[in-house]
């Protein structure tokens, strides 16, 4: 059954941030809550990919219901951030401009600065960044000259797109070898999610 799948429609401004979100962790909650306090968008939908294009080889740990269930538990008490399950219910390679296209109304993309120095390699880049300007995260450690390599017009897009959010330099995979390894991840996981994982023993 659909959690979230749509979206409130009195809402004017909608920021997309797609990922693995595997699992979700409080460094994409607090690049979406700076970005709603900016005023930048109004809703932020956060998407967990069936399969990134990025990660073909390595596809996500725990499945897609158990990603959008961990988004559900993550974000209910969040303001103006809602899980979107089209990219699941529609499974295979989850290409953002596919996903955007099903959603209505004023679009911004989210994605961190380490996400945006591969945009050469996304489907469709300029049609997307048309449809929808980015709004770029600060990551401590970008690739440089990756960024370098990209072409003037989408280097813009992304300068100009750039919101100074405190470097949480917490990654996925750092969180699935710590929970490997028993570790304690309660500074860096919403509560909720840490028992959710621990009640279905994932990872």
């Amino acid at each position: 059954e659909n959690i979230y799948h749509g979206r409130d429609e009195t809402v004017k401004k909608i920021g997309f941030y797609g990922g693995s979100f595997d699992p979700i962790h409080l460094g994409h909650i607090n690049v979406g809550v700076r970005i709603l306090e900016a005023g930048l968008v109004d809703q932020i939908l956060f998407s967990p990919a069936a399969l990134s294009p990025a990660k073909t080889g390595a596809p996500p740990t725990v499945s897609g219901n158990h990603r959008l269930n961990m988004l559900q538990l993550a974000l209910e008490d969040v303001p103006g951030c809602d899980p979107y399950d089209g990219e699941i219910q529609r499974g295979g390679i989850s290409f953002t401009i596919d996903t955007l296209q099903e959603i209505k109304g004023e679009l911004r993309l989210i994605v961190s600065e380490d996400a945006a120095c591969t945009f050469d390699q996304w489907k469709e880049i300029d049609r997307l960044l048309e449809m929808a300007p980015p709004i770029v995260a600060f990551r401590r450690q970008i690739d440089k000259k990756k960024f370098e390599n990209l072409s003037s017009s989408i280097k813009e897009k992304i300068e100009k797109g750039r919101i100074d959010t405190p470097a949480m330099d917490i990654s996925s995979t750092e969180i699935r070898e710590r929970l490997k390894k028993r570790l304690y991840c309660g500074h860096l996981l919403p509560g909720k999610v840490l028992d959710y994982i621990h009640q279905n023993t994932l990872y």
